[in-house]
């Protein structure tokens, strides 16, 4: 069912149901909508479809599976299946067996959007159904998108995690939406670019984009895929799911995944602009690369130290699909630069894959990120990234680079202001440990009498 934005008034289902105009949603809200709307979509376009959703809830997603079983008026008749996991992997099991369908005797669906979701504990524990389903592929007119929940500064989990590293290493592309607006347009495109390069797509989610809420534009017109085209053998790709996984059918399936598959996720990216370059000055010397809420803390950062990154020489990039990170943008936004610095949280992947596609080419900028040019410790490993954080080492290197007399006074008011200390804690009351309101063991686990808590 949908709804006009003529037809009626506001109403709290217009997020599911309107079907173009502003919406108010939180972010577990917008993951719930990339689903109906990719299911919306297949159906203008004449393809008959329906999703399969299975995985193991936690925080940032402890929602997710409540929020879509309180959709169901809306998702059942587009066909929206929805199996919570026993646990993580068998979820994803059966995510991946999803694509199999178009190939079964009688199949009632052209395809089957499957939708994967988990925290990233359990990201490590459906590792080997993730990268099997990896291989297997996705389905042309199915896709298979990962959903995972990421806890960089441990607000709910026994460790700090990031997965894009762990997803990296089964070959899946991943894309790292930084607001709500951006769940729903990259989730999207996750779903297309699955489609388009028979891989599993992760979407990287944190608590502060998940748990956010803001009014967002919908609509059909919004996400419009081009397909890119890359030759194998001859003959433009198009990859068919094969469950047959041994030797040989297994290291033919290698082939295509680390050859044409991983050409069609980079392409996809290139022809579709998930890279972006958002600020440009005509003589830039330095580049910030940065991704999801790293970006937006690089622009609170700059308006922080009261300074315009164009006046004072700076380009931004901004990157959607954070690997496989495609290579031209890189190229082209590093042309005349003389220093890049890269902010992220956890580990350097960004930065080192901006060392590998610059390695070699004439007048490479120095890249920063994780260290100074001297090995100096500059965006820290651990916890997470803020913009206070980014704040403090962009104006380590404009300092570095000299500033006019006016531009360094207001970085050093700036600066004056962040590094203010802390206000005191007060001490209250204890609080009795207890399970997080969006953890399934909440509901699950049962304390013996006499355990100590």
């Amino acid at each position: 069912m949908t709804i006009s934005a003529e037809t009626r008034a506001t109403a709290p289902d217009d997020r599911y149901a309107l079907e173009e105009g502003q919406v108010f949603m939180t972010g577990t809200q917008a993951l719930v909508r990339v689903i109906l709307d990719q299911m919306r979509a297949d159906r203008a376009a004449g393809l008959e479809t329906g999703a399969m959703v299975s995985g193991y809830p936690g925080s940032p997603l402890g929602g997710f599976d409540l929020e879509l079983s309180r959709s169901r008026r809306h998702a059942e008749p587009l066909d929206v299946v929805h199996r919570p996991g026993q646990n993580e992997e068998l979820g994803a099991t059966a995510v991946w067996g999803s694509q199999l369908v178009p190939g079964l005797p009688r199949p009632r669906k052209a395809g089957v959007l499957g939708v994967w979701y988990g925290k990233a504990p359990g990201v490590d524990r459906a590792a080997d159904a993730l990268r099997h389903g990896n291989f297997v592929g996705a389905h042309p007119d199915g896709g298979l998108i990962a959903l995972c929940g990421d806890d960089p500064i441990c607000k709910s989990s026994t460790l700090p995690s990031a997965t894009e590293s762990t997803l990296a290493s089964f070959g899946m592309p991943i894309v790292h939406p930084g607001s709500v607006q951006e769940l729903l347009d990259l989730g999207r495109h996750a779903i297309a670019a699955s489609r388009a390069s028979g891989l599993w797509v992760a979407v990287k989610t944190v608590t502060d984009v998940v748990d956010a809420s803001g009014t967002v534009e919908v609509g059909p017109g919004r996400v419009v895929p081009v397909t890119p085209v890359v030759e194998y053998q001859g003959r433009p790709y198009r990859h068919t799911p094969d469950a047959t996984l041994l030797t040989p059918w297994s290291l033919e399936m290698e082939r295509t995944l680390t050859g044409p598959r991983l050409d069609l996720a980079r392409a996809y990216a290139r022809e579709n602009g998930l890279n972006r370059v958002t600020v440009d000055p005509r003589d830039a010397w330095l580049g910030v690369v940065a991704s999801g809420t790293a970006y937006y803390d690089v622009c609170e950062a700059f308006r922080r130290l009261g300074v315009d990154p164009a006046e004072l020489g700076v380009r931004v990039l901004k990157i959607g699909m954070i690997w496989p990170l495609e290579p031209e943008i890189v190229r082209t936004f590093a042309r005349g630069l003389k220093e890049i610095l890269v902010v992220e949280e956890k580990d350097p992947l960004l930065e080192g894959l901006v060392k590998d596609v610059l390695y070699g080419t004439a007048d490479a900028p120095r890249v920063l990120g994780k260290l100074d040019e001297n090995g100096a410790p500059l965006i820290p490993r651990s916890g997470g990234v803020d913009a206070d954080l980014a704040a403090k080492a962009l104006a380590f290197r404009l300092r570095r680079a000299g500033l006019d007399p006016a531009a360094g006074d207001r970085v050093d008011r700036g600066l004056a202001v962040i590094s203010r200390p802390a206000p005191l804690k007060l001490l209250g009351p204890q609080r009795t440990p207890f399970f997080c309101s969006g953890c399934p063991h909440n509901r699950s686990t049962a304390v013996p009498d006499g355990a100590p808590v």
